[in-house]
């Protein structure tokens, strides 16, 4: 049995759950200790039975509460090459830290893990694939500026993909954001938009993937009912049914999404 879910999601703070064939891992590290207990408590998962953190990139909304939980629990931290340099060099590693690089294809206690390279302003961001031990594969890409052919690829056959459904243009536009920040998030190392997540859940949903959590919602320049219906419409028109061809929810920002067991 394989289990998925967000602990939160967003601009502010990213962290997420997986687990499968006795194996429990987090993915990025957005939360402190304190609310990171808090939020695996309500799934009755111990902080105690987590076997490592993999982190897809060193910004602070992914690693702020890496420090500390590293340190109290001794896990070890699976990142790229250059998102480890990172790290270091911001000093979000405590010393004695046990950590492997990411490249290719690495397995954990029976959880495949393949990390693929993503268009972000970032030291070496990942997204990431996860081949669990009962075969059912997870996707997770985030803090895309652009979507690439090895994006797509990397992606196609998951039974689920949190992807990125970062900001509704109108929105942006309109926003307090200073225009170099407008422009950051829409560049080619920024965010995806809510209709370029949507094109994406199309190519693959079309390729067999029936399951889809659209995450790091901007809190400043989008909706949680916009990015979804945004990306319904757009499966919907594909020929997707809702219900029958694919299921689609959004990541809460600062809450924990339903477990989706498999």
């Amino acid at each position: 049995m394989s289990r998925f879910c967000t602990l939160c999601s967003s601009s502010k703070g990213n962290c997420y759950y997986i687990s499968g064939g006795g194996t429990s891992l987090l993915v990025d590290a957005g939360l402190g200790p304190r609310n990171l207990k808090k939020a695996l408590d309500s799934l009755d998962v111990a902080l105690e039975e987590l076997a490592g953190v993999v982190i897809t990139h060193e910004h602070t909304d992914h690693v702020k509460g890496l420090c500390s939980l590293v340190r109290r629990f001794r896990l070890p931290v699976y990142a790229s090459e250059g998102t480890l340099s990172a790290l270091e060099a911001m000093g979000a590693l405590p010393p004695g830290a046990v950590v492997i690089e990411l490249t290719g294809e690495k397995e954990l206690a029976g959880i495949g893990i393949r990390s693929f390279s993503i268009p972000h302003d970032a030291a070496d961001p990942v997204g990431l694939r996860f081949c669990m031990p009962d075969g059912r594969t997870v996707g997770i890409a985030t803090d895309l500026g652009h979507v690439h052919g090895g994006i797509r690829s990397a992606l196609t056959g998951c039974d689920l993909v949190l992807l990125e459904s970062n900001y509704d243009p109108a929105m942006l536009q309109a926003g307090a954001y200073p225009w170099f920040l407008k422009r950051r998030v829409q560049g080619e190392q920024g965010h995806l938009s809510n209709e370029a997540g949507a094109l994406l859940a199309t190519y693959l949903a079309q390729r067999g993937t029936t399951r889809f959590v659209l995450g790091h919602l901007s809190q400043n320049n989008n909706l949680p009912d916009i990015a979804y219906l945004t990306a319904r419409e757009a499966l919907q028109e594909a020929g997707a049914r809702e219900g029958v061809d694919f299921l689609l929810s959004v990541a809460p920002a600062q809450a924990v999404h339903p477990m989706i067991v498999f």
